[in-house]
């Protein structure tokens, strides 16, 4: 047997009751860190970008249909930021920090970015040399096509292109 007398069984049953007590999990002690960067119900990242699905979404005070609808997202792509999950509804924030509760049917994982300056230039290739493709008016959405260090590919309106990331919401490179 492991234990040899009473007093070490005493010893180890205080120590399980601590750990239970505290939260700690002998086994994983990163386990609480890990799970509060996955989304309980999907596993997925949080915080994560998503997009407005329909044409019109209500954003409730609550993840319930019984919670009262605080306003009502009319343009479809409307790129948001999950920052928790409940059942089958997911905590969001827009690109002004206005956020509340929609049901996830009502999402997308496909990814879009909204320009947050005036006239931003799409450019033909990742580099401020670049030829121009269009300009690009501040409000105006766009799919996120890729990446690459400051600049974000999209696709506006037909025009594929360019832009710096510090122009744009929806996507977690660093704005300046």
């Amino acid at each position: 047997m492991i234990f040899k007398n009473f007093f070490s069984k005493l010893v180890f049953f205080q120590a399980v009751f601590c750990c239970i007590i505290i939260g700690f999990d002998p086994v994983d002690a990163n386990a609480q860190e890990k799970n509060n960067n996955k989304g309980q119900v999907t596993g997925l990242p949080i915080p994560r970008f998503v997009s407005v699905k329909s044409s019109k979404v209500n954003v409730r005070r609550g993840p319930s249909s019984t919670y009262q609808i605080d306003w009502v997202y009319t343009r479809m792509g409307v790129p948001l930021k999950v920052t928790a999950e409940y059942q089958n509804w997911r905590r969001v924030e827009d690109f002004q920090g206005e956020g509340g509760w929609i049901h996830s049917r009502l999402l997308s994982g496909k990814r879009f970015i909204i320009i947050l300056d005036s006239r931003v230039i799409l450019k033909r290739r990742p580099n401020k040399k670049s030829p121009p493709v269009a300009i690009v008016e501040k409000g105006v959405i766009g799919r996120l096509v890729s990446t690459a260090g400051d600049w974000c590919e999209i696709s506006v309106s037909g025009h594929s292109g360019w832009v710096m990331t510090e122009s744009v919401w929806g996507t977690f490179l660093k704005r300046k």
